[in-house]
């Protein structure tokens, strides 16, 4: 009897799935994961003969088996169990390094696809510390490798003798951790953004943002699920940028004030954390009365732009900060209704999305190059289009790596001509739609 009941079960169990699975709604974007989720390959000789018509069949099973996303959400109570339990609510959760890709993938800024990893979601490994359901990651930088970066600026500022060069660099949350404890996070970033000033030369222009966003610090300036900074955040940013610019910047009674709610970001996705969950944030954010045109390029040309927006207001849930400019693309030209002749390109990570969008307020037009996969030649950029600033507006993250210092350094003398893949993977598309986070809610 009860090896009938166990037969019986089996069977009830396979093709109930397998029922589940053909005719239950299957769902294009996973909002928890924030990335598009695989679709059913076309089949062809040439993908089944190379093997990858199987595997992209493998993918799109495993991204829509029957109750994933019930099981998905079931995990957070077992991350919940990783790390320390200390008092007042504190946890202390470790990151494990990330295996490296063997491959280079390719990107098509011409479709509808998530926003691109930033060095943050690509590389971090480590502690974080999560504190009444924010989190914050546990170091503030590094001094000596401030050096580096503020050669990179140096250099920019050698060839560029007609241009003003901005450093301004963005500190890590962990400078604002609001507990007495921790204060000597705030300390080391201190140090990390000063050691950049310091190190600066030939006319190389310091933003002391740290100071900026310091002295507002019993305000929320860095979301609690999130690694970006708060659009309050990043408009002290642009304060602290137009004191050094000798601009006065524009007020926030002076700009439209919008929000958006229950917000849960890459530190959540990172940790799974319950306490987290539990609280989302909300975000409130200003838009400047200044009219704009935007357009986007692909990563090697500036030809066939494509129409963008300055402040995509559909995006929403774990998309809330692609908000700011649709999310990261290689290179975005936006044209204001300031006619005052004055030109800006900002070189950035996804930390410079909330900071560029303040600087409509002051330029004519404004370049936003996205270091990390523009393949254009910045110089080029520069010169035909009489540049006067060159902003290097990012997180902290980026001006601690050799590999991003590498990257913004090679903007300028790169060719911006596209060489392609040989690898035939490198064209499968459900690889293509999986590789990025912070999916982009374009209208």
């Amino acid at each position: 009897m009860d090896k009938k009941i166990n037969v019986f079960l089996f069977f009830a169990l396979v093709f109930g799935f397998s029922i589940g699975f053909i005719f239950m709604p299957k769902a294009d974007i996973s909002n928890k994961e924030k990335r598009k989720l695989a679709t059913f390959p076309t089949l062809n000789s040439e993908n089944y003969l190379a093997g990858i018509w199987t595997k992209q069949v493998d993918k799109y099973v495993d991204d829509h088996f029957p109750f994933r996303m019930s099981f998905i959400s079931a995990t957070d109570f077992f991350h919940a169990a990783k790390g320390f339990q200390l008092e007042h609510s504190e946890r202390v959760v470790v990151l494990p390094k990330k295996k490296a890709k063997h491959q280079e993938k390719t990107i098509d800024s011409t479709k509808s696809q998530m926003a691109f990893l930033d060095e943050f979601e690509e590389k971090y490994a480590g502690s974080m510390l999560i504190i009444d359901g924010c989190v914050y990651p546990m170091g503030g930088g590094s001094p000596a490798m401030s050096k580096y970066f503020a050669d990179m600026i140096n250099e920019y500022a050698s060839t560029f003798k007609d241009q003003r060069v901005f450093s301004a660099v963005a500190p890590l949350s962990s400078a604002f951790i609001p507990v007495e404890k921790y204060a000597h996070y705030n300390s080391q970033n201190k140090r990390t953004l000063l050691a950049i000033k310091h190190n600066l030369k030939g006319g190389s222009i310091f933003c002391d943002i740290f100071n900026e966003l310091n002295e507002h610090s019993n305000t929320k300036l860095y979301f609690g699920t999130d690694h970006h900074w708060k659009p309050l955040g990043a408009y002290y940013g642009y304060v602290a940028f137009c004191k050094a610019a000798g601009l006065d910047a524009v007020p926030l009674e002076k700009m439209t004030q919008k929000v958006k709610y229950n917000f849960l970001g890459t530190m959540y996705q990172h940790t799974q954390d319950p306490t987290v969950r539990d609280h989302p944030d909300t975000m409130e954010y200003w838009i400047p009365k200044v009219q704009t045109e935007a357009f986007k390029f692909g990563p090697y040309t500036t030809d066939k732009p494509l129409k963008t927006k300055v402040f995509y207001e559909s995006s929403r849930g774990g998309n809330t900060y692609s908000t700011f400019l649709g999310g990261d693309e290689p290179l975005i030209r936006i044209q204001t209704g300031i006619n005052n002749g004055k030109k800006a390109v900002v070189i950035k990570n996804s930390m410079g999305n909330a900071f560029a969008v303040f600087l409509v307020n002051h330029y004519q037009e404004i370049w936003v190059v996205d270091f990390r996969y523009s393949k254009h030649n910045l110089t080029k950029i520069i010169k035909e289009n009489n540049i006067n600033d060159i902003v290097f507006a990012v997180g902290m993250y980026a001006a601690m790596s050799n590999g991003t210092i590498g990257m913004m350094r090679r903007l300028a003398t790169q060719s911006g001509v596209y060489v392609p893949q040989n690898n035939p993977e490198s064209h499968d598309p459900n690889i293509e739609q999986n590789q990025h986070l912070d999916s982009t809610d374009k209208e």
